[in-house]
């Protein structure tokens, strides 16, 4: 009897060193008894079709996506799901019948994350997300499926968060948060969506909108989520970074490739964690 070919996945990015997706999806595999390779693909910047060409011609799977590469995924697949169609942005493609799917899984790994491991639901709350770039794009069709009371964007380009706006106002009430009615306004919940954690500036976050109990969340993890983790921590507030999202939303690419939804575990969470810090 032939031995089975192995399944090849991967992720594509540029920078891709630092990606944990390999450790999360074979952990997923192993825990399911799934002979599978999970590899990182840098790709040129003026490169992502070549690279995604290459990796099916040699037999891929599935591949995930990501930065600085979401919406050239979006461009490249022949149908997407309606949620990436909402988004604009590709992180997870598989192949069909010699058909490219896209589906965008990053909003419902940040929902999931919430629900299923912080017990906090969006139902009602009023949402306040800091940056208007690609990844806030990517949550707030799933934050809006959940209900919320209302969602604000704060930007420091007017324009950038009013395309935005634009973009996602017939989903529900969203505005921009401007810096004359700031202390009008209360959340919830803050979101970072932007790459501030990196910087060595202090963290740009209005005054005066938290509410005890306020819950700050960053879409990054590890080192660029420290600052704004250390003004959650001044400002004695309730923090979480992205890993548990970003576990949540590699499930979901599993479960689209192989029908099959892992266990997201305590112990995985635990080992990607000590990488990360």
């Amino acid at each position: 009897m032939a031995e089975q070919e192995l399944k090849k996945y991967a992720v594509i990015g540029n920078p891709i060193d630092h990606s944990l997706s390999p450790e999360i999806h074979k952990h997923f595999a192993k825990d399911l008894g799934i002979d599978l390779s999970y590899i990182k693909i840098k790709a040129n910047l003026d490169g992502f079709p070549e690279a995604v060409n290459k990796f099916f011609d040699e037999g891929g799977l599935g591949c995930n996506v990501t930065l600085p590469f979401k919406q050239n995924a979006f461009d490249y697949v022949q149908q997407s799901s309606e949620l990436a169609k909402i988004t604009g942005s590709v992180n997870t493609i598989y192949k069909n019948e010699g058909i490219f799917f896209g589906d965008s899984t990053d909003g419902i790994g940040f929902i999931s994350d919430l629900e299923k491991n912080k017990d906090f639901y969006i139902k009602d709350k009023r949402i306040l997300i800091l940056g208007a770039g690609g990844a806030s794009k990517g949550i707030i069709p799933s934050i809006f499926l959940k209900k919320p009371s209302s969602i604000k964007i704060y930007n420091r380009t007017y324009e950038n968060a009013n395309k935005v706006i634009e973009k996602f106002s017939i989903l529900g009430d969203i505005s921009i948060l401007d810096k004359e009615n700031i202390e009008k306004n209360k959340f919830d919940l803050v979101i970072n969506a932007t790459s501030q954690g990196m910087s060595s500036e202090n963290f740009e976050v209005p005054e005066g909108i938290f509410e005890k109990g306020s819950i700050c969340y960053d879409l990054s993890y590890g080192a660029a989520a420290k600052n704004f983790m250390n003004f959650a921590k001044e400002n004695q507030l309730i923090f979480y970074d992205g890993l548990g999202m970003l576990i949540e939303q590699a499930a979901e690419s599993f479960f689209i490739w192989e029908g099959i939804r892992p266990n997201v575990t305590k112990r995985l969470y635990e080992k990607l964690l000590a990488v990360t810090n």
